[in-house]
């Protein structure tokens, strides 16, 4: 791959989850305890969540022992998540709060963007979508930060066309895409390698691996945040993904985001050390692999 280096050449990022069930993704001696757990392992740098449409605005005390607890940690590339409110659907004046709030959150972590998604199951005309899309990048801008926007498989925006799509109508130079390849795999029409062909490469921001079975589950959100597979470990054609992002010149950032239940009862240490013993070397053999 063209993507900046370090293990071989691939520098690997470990997306550090929210802390289920306890749906705080703000304790900080928990949170650094997985980014340490990241450094042993290997990984140049972490992704971790701030924020979540689930839970209220985060207290200023929580924010003061979490950013405390981060001193010294490992680099912060991205961070999550914001719900943006592509329909209109709540109070404006609410949703710039929440907005400021999370971008601030982000940029103080250091991180260069932040991943937005939309949980509405359905969209307006593209052109109201874009331009509420449009408010959130400016805001982002104002703050020096980037937005990857990650399409979901039960949403309205399930697939990379329609990504694309509401990228074109929002017009904003700091807007980009995550490909997940899990939800890329369980996107409706199923994964199609030519629609990331078509895909500009500078507007894919990230790139998030994890693996699953061709067998679809009865439930996709239980999978995509307890079911996840190491990357080799199930049937999605990460490798094909890979090439195709190499031959259009896309030089995303690349992570880890293999949320798994079965990984996480082995413990903080063992879980990252399984996450990149198992993608950094199938990205430098991705890698050698490429013509």
């Amino acid at each position: 791959m063209n993507a900046d280096t370090t293990h071989g050449e691939t520098p690997l990022i470990l997306a550090v989850p929210p802390l289920f069930p306890a749906l705080d993704p703000l304790i900080a001696a928990e949170t650094r305890e997985r980014i340490d757990a990241a450094a042993d392992a290997g990984f140049s740098a972490v992704a971790v969540c701030t924020g979540h449409p689930k839970w209220g605005l985060p207290t200023d005390a929580d924010v003061d022992g979490f950013f405390g607890a981060l001193e010294g940690s490992l680099p912060i590339r991205t961070s999550e998540v914001i719900d943006v409110d592509l329909l209109g659907a709540r109070d404006h004046r609410e949703s710039v709060a929440w907005y400021a709030r999370m971008l601030d959150l982000s940029a103080r972590t250091g991180a260069e963007s932040i991943n937005v998604i939309s949980l509405a199951s359905e969209l307006p005309p593209l052109s109201e979508a874009g331009a509420r899309l449009a408010e959130l990048c400016d805001l982002a801008a104002d703050r020096g930060l980037a937005i990857n926007f990650e399409f979901l498989p039960w949403t309205g925006i399930h697939d990379v066309p329609g990504a694309v799509r509401l990228l074109e109508a929002t017009d904003r130079d700091n807007l980009g895409l995550v490909i997940d390849t899990w939800h890329w795999f369980r996107s409706p029409a199923g994964p199609d390698l030519d629609a990331l062909r078509r895909v500009p490469p500078e507007r894919i921001h990230l790139l998030q691996l994890s693996d699953a079975p061709n067998a679809v589950p009865d439930d996709l959100v239980v999978e995509t945040l307890g079911g996840r597979l190491l990357p080799g470990d199930g049937d999605i054609d990460i490798a094909g993904v890979l090439r195709v992002l190499d031959e259009i010149g896309a030089a995303p950032m690349v992570a880890c985001e293999i949320f798994s239940d079965a990984l996480a009862s082995l413990g903080v240490a063992e879980n990252a050390r399984r996450q990149y013993a198992a993608t950094a070397p199938f990205l430098d053999r991705a890698r050698l692999a490429a013509p």
